[in-house]
C-alpha cells in the first residue's frame, strides 16, 4: 500500500485525521428529547429549559423540533420577544412545516417560541447557549432559566440552585453525531493497524 506522504509519521497521520474528526463532529438535537416534544401540555412549564440546561450547544450543531404542523408552530426571536411571549414582529423566522431544523451557527442565546401566545406562556419556549467550538469543551455554565436572587450583604459565593440541574438523558436520548464520526473512528483504527503491518 503506497501513502502519499512517505516520509510522515504514521503516528502524525493518524493524529492528523484524529484531530480532523473531532473538530468536524457535529449533533443534532432532538428539542426536549424525543419526538413530537414541542406540544402542550408540557411535564412543567421549565422542562425545556431543564432540557436546555442538560446539554452543551455549539457552533455547528443543529436543534430539530418535531411538532404538529395543524396546532404548532416554531418562531426564532429576540430575547425581549421571548420573555414576553410575544408571536408577532418583524425580526421573527416562522416555521411551520412540523420537522424543523435549525443550524446553529453563531455562538450566544438563541430563542425559540411557540406561534401561539397561550402555549408559550404554559412554557413552550426554548432558550440554548450556543458556544464556539473551543469554548464548547471548557464546559462554561449556563445562565439560570429563572431570575437571579437580589445581591446579599456577604461575599460574592456561587449559590445553589432551586433544584439541581438534570442529568444529560440517557444513552444520548435525543441526540445523534451527524457527522459519521463512528464510521470514520473504524476506518481510521483500520488504517492505523495497515500502516503498523
Amino acid at each position: 500500500m503506497a501513502l502519499c506522504l512517505p516520509n510522515a509519521s504514521p503516528f502524525l497521520v493518524m493524529l492528523s485525521m484524529w484531530l480532523l474528526i473531532s473538530c468536524s463532529e457535529a449533533k443534532e438535537y432532538v428539542v426536549g428529547g424525543s419526538d413530537n416534544s414541542w406540544k402542550v401540555p408540557l411535564p412543567s412549564p421549565d422542562s425545556l429549559s431543564h432540557w436546555s440546561n442538560s446539554h452543551r450547544f455549539k457552533i455547528g450543531d443543529s436543534l430539530v423540533f418535531k411538532y404538529d404542523e395543524r396546532t404548532e408552530s416554531v418562531h426564532v426571536v429576540n430575547e425581549t420577544d421571548y420573555e414576553r411571549c410575544n408571536t408577532v414582529g418583524q425580526e421573527h423566522v416562522v416555521f411551520n412545516d412540523g420537522n424543523t431544523k435549525v443550524l446553529l451557527t453563531k455562538s450566544g442565546l438563541k430563542h425559540f417560541i411557540s406561534g401561539k401566545k397561550s402555549h408559550c406562556q404554559m412554557g413552550l419556549k426554548l432558550a440554548v447557549v450556543v458556544m464556539s467550538n473551543n469554548k464548547a469543551k471548557k464546559q462554561l455554565p449556563l445562565p439560570s432559566p429563572s431570575p437571579s436572587p437580589s445581591p446579599s450583604s456577604s461575599p460574592p459565593s456561587r449559590s445553589p440552585s432551586p433544584s439541581p440541574s438534570p442529568s444529560p438523558l440517557p444513552n444520548n436520548q435525543g441526540v445523534t453525531l451527524s457527522s459519521g464520526a463512528g464510521f470514520i473512528e473504524v476506518v481510521t483504527w483500520l488504517v492505523v493497524i495497515m500502516l503498523l503491518v
